[in-house]
């Protein structure tokens, strides 16, 4: 695999993370379907990725990306757990914010009165 294949396998494994927090920030069980399929892709390009670098270990470009994908990892594992508790009951009205925490969603709802 050449260092372009590697950088192009990388960034293609944060494409998939970065739909996941998409999906995340407005959690429902449809979007939590989905991003269980992005992340298995992830995982699919990352264990390819592990198992080029462990039968060589050489420095590459694909650093910084592995770098932001840990990051980025972390901010789902939030995301996740907080999609969980709503799912379970724990949360009523909530949204995410850009930073994976909860707050309130900020709705108005205007009623009409025909007569």
């Amino acid at each position: 695999m050449t260092p372009a294949n590697r950088l192009e396998l990388a960034a293609a494994a944060r494409a998939n993370v970065v739909r996941v927090m998409a999906l995340l920030e407005r959690p429902s069980v449809s979007a939590l379907e989905r991003s269980a399929a992005e992340l298995a892709g992830a995982i699919a390009r990352m264990e390819e990725l592990q198992g080029e670098f462990a039968d060589k270990p050489i420095a590459c470009p694909t650093k910084s990306i592995i770098e932001a994908l840990r990051k980025d990892l972390g901010r789902v594992g939030r995301l996740l757990r907080n999609a969980w508790d709503l799912r379970i009951g724990r949360g009523s009205q909530l949204e995410y914010s850009k930073k994976g925490e909860w707050v309130h969603a900020s709705s108005t709802t205007r009623w009409t009165i025909e007569v």
